[in-house]
């Protein structure tokens, strides 16, 4: 049963990247279902599930956001409604997403912590990642402006595309972090190969480290060719940590660690200097020559800040970002804004400064867990650990700049590093055990998480897809059976377009009525439900105009 737990992780680490990083509706649930089998091979298989005292951090965090996230969900409000003083949300329908996120991510790092008990069961995921990466790397190289996506899909790939990234940004965060996880199991094999006696197993280690110390390499370059500023930033901070926790945590005299920490801090400020000298040369590598995107993104942040200084004790509600963000922009974004471009901040937004003094607390305990443990850890595994906190810190710093957490071909990746960050293997002597109960519980989460809401978004996108080469009819007919599936703004806005462009191209005059009175209709039911919706107040204005 190990071995068929082992496989379904290792297609879930394939999958994830290659199916357009998971970013796609039928991709998130299939990724789900995965999981759950997972879930349902270990309950048959174990008895007892084990977890380390720094896992009771990560489920304090998990807690707070699941736990906020069901709350909100049991009080809807809209921007017309008073805000209460509990915690509510703007928009149900988001927070059930994203409640459904964070229970499977729960799942995943729990998961990956029960079946990766040993440090050889550890470095063998870590193999199965990194092999992964260097695959995402060839394709990248194979196919540099998604022409991948292209292929599979018929559908013409966005400017950012990168092999099978649907962005750069993304892709590139990818990578960085396998390139660290490389870099650390690098280390950690050149250890093994001092104690090692016969020439045969030298042999067979030499082999391992040139295969290694080309993948790090590869790897570093891939996500420096990304031309992703925010995955270059990661990877030098990523690095530069790397070299202070092992400084730190490797035993030796304390003038020869001050040293470490000295040359390590002096090349660290170099290199930043370096950056901010080469800022117009980095954009024009990045292609990156004007200051728009940075420029929107300032934008959204100040935006978030507004909304913050309006609901500050709870938030707006997990998700509801994207109803929100357009009564406090400076300026009219053309595209859809579904993200901030800043994950902790994002979050911030959705639980308020309360849910984040909460979130707060448990990250903190991690953090001076994590740290302690790493000093008392023996060298071997000291190196590998600090290579999992760095890849930790660098998807943290990647996501104050972009939406990291939701999109899946990097989460994933986060989120098995945390669960062997939690491997029996590094506290030995604080591993605790419960029995079934528990993630008997958790199996029925994930089964509804996986079970509704993504496959009703994903038979939404379906018919959203495949309507959309349709005639007049069948589309509409389509599009509005996706809107009864998942009623969200954005469907709603294509429904409600659909029927305005069918109104402007008919040459009946009683059709025509018929089509401009069922946009007006669409867009005023769901103007009541997302407030302040920018596109579907446009076509409720036009409609009207049209009608008189």
């Amino acid at each position: 049963m190990s071995l068929f737990l082992k496989l379904v992780i290792t297609i879930t680490v394939f999958f994830t990247p290659f199916s357009f990083a998971a970013t796609e509706p039928w991709a998130f649930s299939v990724l789900q279902g995965l999981i759950l089998l997972g879930w349902v091979a270990v309950l048959v298989s174990r008895r007892q599930l084990v977890y380390p005292s720094l896992f009771k951090a990560v489920g304090g965090v998990f807690g707070v956001l699941i736990g906020l996230a069901a709350v909100q969900c049991f009080f809807p409000q809209t921007l017309l409604d008073t805000i209460p003083s509990y915690p509510i949300t703007l928009m149900r329908l988001y927070t059930l997403e994203h409640l459904s996120l964070f229970i499977t991510y729960f799942a995943l790092t729990l998961l990956i912590a029960q079946v990766y008990a040993s440090l050889d069961e550890v470095k063998q995921l870590v193999w199965t990642l990194i092999v992964a990466a260097g695959a995402v790397s060839i394709c990248d190289l194979l196919f540099p402006a998604g022409e991948y996506i292209t292929f599979l899909t018929g559908v013409k790939a966005g400017m950012d595309s990168v092999g099978p990234f649907l962005n750069r940004n993304h892709a590139g965060m990818f990578l960085a972090m396998n390139a660290l996880l490389s870099v650390g199991l690098f280390f950690t094999h050149q250890l093994q190969y001092y104690k090692i006696v016969t020439r045969e197993q030298r042999r067979n280690v030499t082999v391992q480290q040139v295969c290694l110390a080309l993948l790090s390499l590869g790897l570093i370059i891939a996500a420096v060719y990304s031309r992703s500023r925010g995955a270059m930033l990661s990877l030098l901070v990523g690095l530069f940590s790397y070299s202070f926790l092992c400084f730190w945590a490797v035993p030796g005299k304390m003038r020869k660690q001050v040293k470490g920490f000295f040359y390590t801090l002096l090349v660290l400020i170099a290199s930043v200097g370096w950056i901010y000298t080469h800022l117009e040369e980095i954009g024009e590598f990045s292609h990156r020559t004007t200051t728009t995107s940075a420029d929107i993104r300032t934008m959204l942040y100040r935006s978030a800040g507004r909304i913050l200084e309006k609901y500050p004790v709870w938030g707006i509600g997990v998700g509801a970002m994207p109803v929100v963000i357009n009564e406090f922009t400076e300026y009219d974004v053309h595209q859809y804004i579904e993200r901030l471009h800043n994950d902790w901040l994002e979050i911030v937004l959705g639980i308020g400064y309360a849910g984040a003094a909460m979130l707060l607390v448990p990250l903190i305990w991690f953090v001076t867990l994590a740290l302690r443990r790493l000093k008392h850890l023996e060298l071997r595994k000291q190196f590998m650990f600090a290579a999992f906190l760095s890849v930790l810190l660098a998807m943290g710093v990647g996501s104050l700049v972009d939406f990291h957490f939701f999109i899946p071909g990097c989460a994933v990746v986060f989120f098995m590093v945390l669960g062997l960050c939690n491997a029996p293997t590094f506290h030995t002597e604080h591993v605790h055990r419960f029995h079934h109960l528990f993630p008997f519980i958790l199996l029925v989460l994930v089964l509804i998480a996986a079970g509704y809401l993504p496959l009703q978004k994903t038979r939404c996108w379906r018919l959203d897809v495949f309507g959309s080469g349709l005639k007049t009819e069948p589309k509409l007919t389509a599009y509005e059976t996706a809107l009864t599936y998942y009623p969200g703004p954005r469907q709603a806005t294509r429904l409600a377009s659909a029927y305005y462009v069918a109104a402007k191209h008919s040459q009946d005059p009683i059709v025509q009525l018929y089509y401009f009175e069922r946009a007006l209709e669409v867009a005023q039911t769901y103007l009541e439900m997302y407030p302040k919706d920018k596109e579907l107040s446009r076509i409720y204005v036009q409609a009207k105009r049209k009608l008189g």
